[in-house]
């Protein structure tokens, strides 16, 4: 069983919605790889922007997801976090977190495999003025299964969005 890291970035606007993004895309005809995220993290790059207001809070969710869906009642969302942050006093450009919270770990539902796609998404609230982009940073650690074509199948079928309206 052999283990990888995906690492990168993304940008989100505070007081908006990050749209589903894909971190990887698993093509191969070879059905017997699947991925088990084992643990994943977040964190915000760009901690100072101006947010126009010297006090309030500011409140981001993530999830992690085999398609571009982002309901955790659906099977294809399966891991979750938060990251929550508080103007430093009379000040407008910064935002300060508890020390064991300026890296957010996802709790990950162990009874799924990537084997196609993984996508993240996310969503901010803030009580501030204004709506500044800010950078994120994340890390998945994903650990290589083998699996027969079928299991393969039904994962990819399990991890899909399907409407069903």
């Amino acid at each position: 069983m052999s283990c990888f890291s995906l690492r990168g970035k993304f940008d989100m606007v505070d007081n908006s919605r990050l749209p589903p993004t894909r971190l990887f895309d698993y093509v191969s005809p070879d059905r017997t790889r699947a991925w088990r995220v084992t643990r994943a993290y977040v964190w915000p790059i760009s901690i100072r922007e101006d947010t126009g207001s010297d006090e309030g809070k500011i409140c981001n969710n993530f999830a992690l997801q085999t398609d571009d869906g982002s309901d955790p009642t659906e099977n294809r969302s399966f891991a979750w976090t938060s990251w929550d942050g508080f103007l430093r006093n009379n000040g407008s450009d910064d935002f300060i977190m508890a020390e064991h919270d300026s890296i957010a770990e996802f709790v990950v539902d162990p009874d799924v495999l990537v084997v196609k796609e993984l996508w993240i998404s996310g969503a901010s609230t803030t009580e501030s003025d204004t709506s500044p982009t800010r950078e994120w940073a994340y890390m998945v650690i994903l650990e290589e299964e083998k699996v027969s074509p079928s299991q393969s199948i039904f994962q990819q079928i399990k991890g899909m969005g399907q409407d069903l309206s």
